[in-house]
């Protein structure tokens, strides 16, 4: 879809045509594409893509952090209160005085799975105890009670990927919609500006 002109309804139009089809709409002057309506989600997913595939380190981080998960080397389960050995954000539900099953899962099926990479629990010990602490809340909390929705996705090598800014870490995972699991991949220290769960450029 192109918008021609300068009024305000075609450019309102624009944009309710790429909220909802989720294309991008080029703005012409002259006859030429002058500009565009892009997905706000869509921009930042290309903009952390860019930021991560120019940085080969970060790219080697999250490849080691896929075939971790592929070779098994994950945290599941009850192996899960290793990511929050205080037990602050993680369920353990105890019946007649005996812990059951470690689990992330709250409310029935409302709630993903979680899985997380060897690399990813490594990187969530180095970071700082504050920002260690807000991912641990993110991953138990928003993260699976809505992966799709604190997620942006990546592009390019990238895909089949999504990334979630948590103050200054980003969280990146994979979903398996169909057993409705979360995958981290890999946490990464960004650096930059502190009290803030959106993605936003790094």
């Amino acid at each position: 879809m192109s918008v021609s002109g300068n009024r305000g309804d075609s450019v309102e139009a624009a944009v309710d045509h790429v909220l909802a089809n989720r294309e991008r709409v080029f703005i012409e002057r002259d006859g030429a594409p002058a500009d565009v309506i892009m997905a706000a989600r869509e921009l930042e997913g290309r903009d952390y893509t860019i930021a991560m595939l120019s940085e080969p380190k970060t790219v080697r981080r999250i490849l080691e952090g896929e075939n971790a998960l592929q070779a098994g080397a994950m945290l599941m389960g009850d192996d899960l209160a290793e990511l929050d050995p205080d037990g602050r954000y993680l369920v353990r539900p105890v019946t007649r005085g005996a812990p059951l099953a470690v689990t992330a899962r709250l409310g029935g099926d409302t709630r993903w799975a979680l899985v997380a990479s060897a690399p990813a629990h490594s990187a969530l010990e180095e970071l700082q105890p504050h920002i260690a602490d807000a991912v641990r809340k993110f991953m138990f909390g928003q993260l699976i009670s809505d992966p799709v929705g604190v997620g942006v996705e990546l592009y390019g090598f990238l895909a089949r990927r999504l990334a979630a800014r948590v103050e200054t870490a980003l969280v990146v995972f994979r979903l398996d919609s169909v057993k409705r699991i979360v995958r981290v991949v890999e946490i990464l220290n960004i650096g930059g500006e502190v009290g803030r769960y959106d993605s936003r450029r790094w």
